[in-house]
């Protein structure tokens, strides 16, 4: 307990804690407005001053996923050949790359990377589904979910290490392995970076209880949104590296419970077809990370 008292007093201190990358903010706050009255040339503006990231964008956009019938050199060109919107979820995606800290893992940057997009897709997929009103929310929470592990990785790297090695070897969830190792979760990790950010209220609960949305204080839409998705990202293999023993019915029923309660559209849903889209998920993803890092390690 002393240990995991310890790490969360290092989690608090913001000497120990990555910077939120500087561009992230504008463009978050840019995804809570209508696409109609956004700012396209103050959106390029925003991606092309930060050299490596609007690079990775180019890398993404030119990937095979995308199929442009020619190379898109810039971002403004980009914008115009794929649109706004996809450019700017490309954009806030690319972003998330500046948190991992470049340490030896078991969970590489890439692995990392991949869940987080695959979780924001599945994520704005199933808002979009069950009628949630913000599906780029959705993407947003989906996306920054697993931030406590960046966190985890900047001040305790040698702890989590094993925590990782605890859930491979057990064939356990990740944060079940931390609480038995650390005493601290990446889900309490993540709220106290999603805090130190200043992120919105919404944004904090979601990756504070994606693994418990029942306990959210307030609306746990949110949160049961990116439980689910989360949930069936690890089931297709896209998740952290770690063979999971899921008890999947009573898994599901949690998350559907909490969705159930607040919106109409989760009782039609086609689940079994939403899990079957997942095999699309997984090549678009796998598509796109290795588009930057060769392949998914």
């Amino acid at each position: 307990m002393a240990g995991g008292l310890q790490l969360l007093e290092k989690l608090r201190s913001t000497r120990e804690l990555p910077a939120l990358p500087a561009v992230l903010m504008p463009l978050l706050r840019y995804l809570d407005k209508p696409l109609d009255s956004q700012d396209v040339h103050e959106i390029v503006r925003l991606i092309s001053e930060d050299k490596s990231l609007a690079a990775r964008c180019l890398q993404v956009v030119n990937s095979p996923l995308f199929g442009c019938s020619r190379e898109v050199e810039s971002v403004q060109a980009a914008v115009v050949d794929l649109g706004l919107e996809r450019i700017h979820r490309i954009a806030v995606s690319c972003s998330m790359l500046k948190l991992t800290p470049v340490v030896s893992s078991d969970l590489g940057p890439s692995v990392f990377w991949a869940h987080s997009l695959a979780c924001a897709l599945v994520s704005r997929d199933l808002a979009t589904k069950i009628r949630f009103p913000d599906p780029a929310k959705a993407y947003v929470a989906g996306l920054l979910h697993d931030v406590g592990i960046a966190a985890l990785l900047w001040v305790a790297p040698e702890e989590f290490r094993r925590a990782l090695r605890l859930a491979q070897a057990e064939h356990i969830s990740l944060h079940e392995a931390e609480a038995k190792t650390l005493s601290v979760t990446h889900a309490e990790a993540g709220k106290i970076i999603a805090e130190s950010w200043h992120l919105p209220t919404e944004l904090v609960a979601a990756i504070a209880y994606h693994h418990s949305p029942e306990k959210a204080p307030g609306n746990p839409a949110l949160p049961g949104i990116v439980f689910f998705s989360d949930l069936l990202c690890r089931l297709n293999g896209i998740g952290h590296g770690v063979p999971e023993d899921i008890q999947v019915k009573s898994a599901k029923e949690s998350a559907l419970t909490v969705l159930a309660h607040h919106f109409s559209g989760v009782h039609p849903l086609d689940w079994a077809r939403l899990t079957f889209d997942m095999e699309s998920v997984v090549e678009d993803v796998h598509a796109i990370v290795t588009s930057v890092y060769g392949a998914i390690e």
